[in-house]
């Protein structure tokens, strides 16, 4: 009778072989004003018909979902309130949702909401904001959208802010295996560039320029500007830091439900969750999200596990072999370390022709 995989190996390999079609069918919330307050699902514009929403807001809530999110969480707040950007995340209570925005949000909402974002990062969250013209968020999980004005080929004209919905369905809808680097906006005729447009994606702004008789996003970039030690030029694209956010959150989802008190902490047991993350990674690279070039792997991180028996008081650690660390478990502690390459997508074109 054939045994198969262990239980962790497989809920794995199903994050894995769907990781692309999770990322293209993400849930935004986006935050609305309106006379009563209310909080609704949506998953097609069709339900929208008999709406009790502005116009308006009826627009802004389908140009989030040509994005091709799966859904989006209409959180409508009292025109009335005080603290738009609380209200809504208490109405939105347990839901979940990768990306939230405001529709015509005041400054002093924009930054609320950039404040919250900011919370949910330090708490290893992965949830997104998109804001407009913020100062200087400098943050990974917040794409600010400044271009101050937008012209529809209808001929009518927008400010910036009543722009941020298609950008967050644009963000919403995407796969892990494409960035919205010269993604092209078809209903805009132009836009109000930014003096300078590189120089403003430098700063962590997401802009839109004009590209002969286009429309396009000039880079797809978060609001990230302080780099430090581990933090590179990486962090600033968005499609990297999703990757990272959607790894992070398929190790700890399964090492929680599938691992956490079903294993007694022996380094055979260890070996297995290892071994289950290492196919996980394998199978990433097979579908294009990470190099499969490079040695994405993990493992026993043995100095962290070394340091911890040598603070505990064992300072015979200091002299013990990389192997006798990994067959000495500390505790109930998992200690792993490993690597990745995570794939950009192409941007960027150098191109050198020599004449004969």
């Amino acid at each position: 009778m054939a045994i198969g995989l262990p239980i962790i190996d497989i809920n794995f390999s199903k994050l894995a072989v769907t990781a692309i079609t999770r990322s293209s069918q993400q849930i935004a919330a986006l935050i609305i004003k309106e006379a009563t307050a209310s909080v609704q699902e949506f998953t097609s514009a069709l339900a929208l018909a008999d709406s009790i929403y502005t116009d308006t807001n009826v627009q802004y809530i389908k140009d989030v979902l040509s994005g091709g999110c799966s859904k989006v969480i209409v959180v409508a707040v009292a025109s009335s309130s005080e603290n738009v950007v609380a209200d809504a995340i208490t109405a939105l209570g347990y839901r979940k949702f990768n990306w939230i925005a405001l529709a015509e949000g005041t400054a002093e909402e924009q930054s609320d909401l950039v404040t919250y974002v900011k919370e949910q990062e330090a708490l290893k969250k992965g949830i997104w904001g998109v804001v407009f013209n913020v100062t200087a968020p400098d943050c990974q999980h917040i794409v600010n959208f400044t271009n101050n004005n937008v012209k529809y080929k209808t001929g009518t004209t927008a400010t910036g802010d009543k722009f941020v919905t298609p950008i967050l369905g644009l963000q919403a809808g995407l796969p892990l295996t494409q960035s919205s680097t010269y993604y092209v906006f078809n209903e805009l005729e132009s836009v109000i560039e930014p003096a300078n447009v590189e120089t403003a994606i430098n700063n962590g702004e997401f802009v839109l320029f004009n590209d002969d008789e286009q429309v396009r996003v000039g880079r797809g970039v978060n609001s990230l500007t302080t780099l430090s030690n581990g933090v590179t030029d990486d962090f600033k694209k968005i499609v990297i830091v999703r990757t990272i956010d959607l790894i992070r959150a398929d190790i700890q989802a399964t090492f929680k439900n599938d691992y956490v008190g079903k294993y007694k902490n022996s380094y055979d047991n260890q070996v297995l969750f290892i071994s289950a993350i290492n196919s996980y990674l394998a199978d990433l690279a097979s579908e294009g999200i990470l190099d499969r070039n490079y040695n994405n792997v993990c493992y026993v991180d043995v100095e962290a596990q070394r340091a911890a028996w040598v603070d505990s008081g064992k300072t015979e650690a200091l002299g013990w072999t990389d192997v006798e660390v990994r067959n000495n478990t500390f505790g109930s502690n998992l200690y792993l370390a490993g690597q990745i390459k995570i794939l950009d997508a192409i941007e960027d074109l150098k191109f050198d022709i020599t004449m004969a």
